[in-house]
């Protein structure tokens, strides 16, 4: 008997859990997340430019210490980079590095994912 109970405990959460997870949108974070994305520059600013620098080149201090890449070059870019692996790395980290996942929300990651995506453009 207690074994079904806890099964069936362990069963209610999970489905509670997946009706929450698959809740539709709602206005507020719709607008929550369009704040996100017109904040991308300054938590770029704020976060990333001390090793990628402001203009996304990398041509700092730290960032020539620890290999930044420049996203403006052309050749950075001939790889496979879409904005998953963006979030993954600004989420977990990669090589120097730091993992941002508990210091940004969500949104925030994605909002600057995409905006690292601005810096695509050819050096002259």
């Amino acid at each position: 008997m207690k074994t079904f109970v806890k099964s069936s405990l362990l069963t209610l959460a999970l489905l509670l859990f997946c009706a929450w997870q698959a809740r539709p949108v709602t206005q507020e974070k719709t607008a929550a997340e369009g704040r996100d994305s017109t904040q991308a520059p300054a938590v770029f600013k704020e976060k990333c430019a001390r090793c990628h620098g402001e203009d996304g080149r990398g041509q700092t201090v730290v960032g020539q210490m620890v290999g930044a890449p420049n996203f403006k070059d052309k050749n950075w870019w001939d790889e496979e980079k879409d904005e998953r692996r963006f979030v993954r790395s600004i989420t977990e980290g990669k090589g120097e590095m730091p993992a941002f996942g508990k210091k940004l929300t969500r949104p925030e990651i994605r909002a600057l994912a995409a905006y690292v995506k601005t810096f695509r453009k050819t050096e002259p």
